[in-house]
C-alpha cells in the first residue's frame, strides 16, 4: 500500500510542479484529491468528511506568496474572518534573526485549522537536491492555532494527505 502511495505522490508531483502556471482562478476551486504544493505558496484547503474520523481536501485558492516568515517577528498571516472547514497555509521560507547566517534560513508551513476539531495529516517532502519525496513527521493541528512546522533545508514541494481527526486521548 505505502509503494502505490508513493508512486502515486511521485506521480502527481510530476502534474503539479507546474501548478501555478497550469492552475488560473477558472480551474479553483479543485477536485477532491492529494496535491503537492510548491515552496512560496499561500494556500486555502477545503476539508471534508469522509467517515466519522478521515477527511479528503481539495484547493479553494493558491496564490505565490514570496515574503519570507520571520520568527523573531511572527506575522498574522491568517484572514480575520476564516471560512469554516478550511485549513490556511503558508508555504515559505523563514528566518531567525535577522537572516544575515545561511545557518538562520529555514523552509516553514505556517498553517491555521478551521475545523471545529483538531486534526492531524501525514506530509511527504522533496527537498531541492534529491528527486524523490520523503515522509516527515508533523505536529496536529488545533482548532483557530496557528501550527508551525521547520525544516532546516530548503524544500521545493510537500504532499499533504491522510487528513483525519486527532485522537486526543
Amino acid at each position: 500500500m505505502k509503494k502505490n502511495l508513493f508512486f502515486y505522490l511521485i506521480v502527481l508531483s510530476a502534474i503539479s510542479q507546474s501548478l501555478f502556471s497550469q492552475t488560473s482562478e477558472q480551474d479553483l476551486p479543485s477536485e477532491f484529491g492529494i496535491y503537492t504544493i510548491p515552496l512560496w505558496s499561500k494556500a486555502v484547503l477545503e476539508l471534508k468528511s469522509v467517515d466519522s474520523t478521515q477527511f479528503e481536501y481539495r484547493i479553494l485558492s493558491l496564490e505565490r506568496y514570496d515574503e519570507y516568515y520571520s520568527f523573531n517577528d511572527p506575522q498574522d498571516l491568517f484572514d480575520k474572518q476564516p471560512q469554516e472547514n478550511t485549513i490556511e497555509i503558508y508555504f515559505v521560507g523563514a528566518y531567525f534573526n535577522e537572516g544575515k547566517e545561511d545557518s538562520d534560513y529555514k523552509t516553514t508551513l505556517v498553517l491555521r485549522n478551521n475545523l471545529k476539531t483538531p486534526v492531524n495529516y501525514s506530509a511527504d517532502i522533496k527537498y531541492y537536491f534529491k528527486e524523490e519525496f520523503e515522509n516527515t513527521s508533523i505536529v496536529g493541528a488545533f482548532p483557530n492555532a496557528k501550527t508551525i512546522e521547520m525544516w532546516h533545508r530548503k524544500i521545493d514541494l510537500i504532499a499533504l494527505y491522510d487528513f483525519r481527526i486527532l485522537d486526543t486521548k
